[in-house]
């Protein structure tokens, strides 16, 4: 027996391998490729909201924001008593945020011996809905921050600034 029957009855042995275990060896290799579909679609029908988050900065303090970051995604930087900007897009979660700002001086500050401080919060991260990808960081005078989510760039009216206020002195 040659090279060519040695390789016809491997060959043959191989076919009838194939033909009793065919169906179990496409089925190992199939069963990985539908279980990730089927999480892909479960997560983006039913799982929880996710995706890129858009920080937007808000500061109502005396002092503008250099820079701040929410569980490390880097923000915008905002004028004393003024709106910021928005950066996208970063991927958030978690139950806790950890905030880290940077507050600088102006020039008259400066003048007065005021430098740049560094602040940490850590605050318990508010509850995403679907559709909300835009994080808002809201900036208080001492020390205070609040974050909420939201469809777009909106700003809080005044009466959610009264109540946030009134919740601050409650703490204290």
């Amino acid at each position: 027996m040659g090279w060519f029957g040695k390789y016809q009855n491997i060959d043959s042995a191989v076919n009838r391998g194939y033909a009793r275990w065919g169906k179990w060896l496409w089925g190992a290799l199939i069963l990985p490729v539908v279980i990730y579909l089927g999480w892909s679609v479960w997560a983006a029908v039913w799982g929880p909201p996710s995706g890129p988050v858009t920080l937007i900065i808000h500061s109502e303090i005396d002092r503008p924001i250099r820079e701040f970051s929410v569980n490390g995604v880097a923000g915008a930087n905002a004028f004393a008593y003024g709106g910021g900007g928005a950066t996208c897009c970063g991927s958030i979660s978690g139950d806790k945020a950890e905030i880290i700002w940077t507050v600088d001086y102006t020039l008259a500050q400066y003048k007065a011996g005021v430098r740049s401080e560094v602040h940490k919060k850590i605050l318990p991260m508010p509850q995403r809905q679907w559709g909300e990808n835009y994080l808002h960081t809201y900036f208080l005078p001492e020390e205070n921050v609040r974050l909420w989510w939201s469809t777009g760039f909106n700003h809080p009216d005044s009466r959610d600034i009264k109540d946030q206020t009134s919740e601050l002195k409650k703490d204290k």
